[in-house]
């Protein structure tokens, strides 16, 4: 059963956590929560008012843009297709199934991921389905065995993006190495340095 493994206390405290903090009324915050259910299904929820996704509709599609809880539910689901994705190891993009819309004050999308590879070492998330809101945040959760166990931030400062890499047995957020050099820069001071010699001694 769940509760034997101990991923039923991690979810129970991690909820908890995010109801505390969330209290499913502020547009600004949202939560990701990817665990795995007693069948073997990978499931993604992602968690937020039901303002949030009433002001992101309304931006990205204008006013009146739905008339009904179906055509509400229709277009959050196109948005999240279009403004939501995971890569993981370089180039393995996870595709998602099933994908439903529970409404409420709190509002979810609840989707069944595909194509989880074996090994992982590597995620990047991207999340802009509330991008347009101000302060948008999101709390990214894992609840899968292999992955971080901390919980992450994506804001507008990491341009609501988590880029991780696996090293040494501990996640890290790469270093991003640039080609260019100091000793690259060399050959011009030392040609500038010359013609300002040149031209100081034609002028003696």
């Amino acid at each position: 059963m769940l509760c034997k493994t101990g991923s039923f206390k991690v979810l129970f405290f991690s909820l908890l956590w995010i109801g505390n903090v969330a209290l499913a009324h502020n547009p600004d915050f949202s939560s990701i929560i990817i665990s795995k259910t007693e069948n073997g299904q990978i499931v993604l929820q992602l968690n937020s008012s039901l303002t949030a996704f009433q002001q992101e509709l309304n931006y990205v599609n204008g006013e009146g843009a739905y008339k009904s809880p179906e055509e509400f539910q229709d277009l959050v689901l196109q948005l999240f297709e279009s403004k939501f994705s995971i890569v993981l190891n370089e180039n393995n993009r996870l595709h998602f199934k099933n994908s439903k819309v529970f409404l409420g004050h709190e509002t979810k999308i609840v989707t069944e991921i595909i194509g989880l590879p074996e090994g992982v070492n590597r995620i990047y998330l991207k999340n802009t389905l509330f991008e347009d809101l101000h302060n948008s945040q999101s709390v990214v959760i894992f609840l899968l065995d292999g992955f971080p166990k901390e919980k992450f931030t994506i804001q507008r400062d990491n341009k609501h993006e988590l880029n991780i890499i696996l090293e040494d047995d501990k996640w890290v957020v790469p270093t991003v190495k640039s080609n260019q050099t100091p000793l690259k820069y060399v050959p011009y001071l030392i040609t500038l340095i010359i013609g300002g010699l040149l031209l100081f001694l034609s002028k003696k």
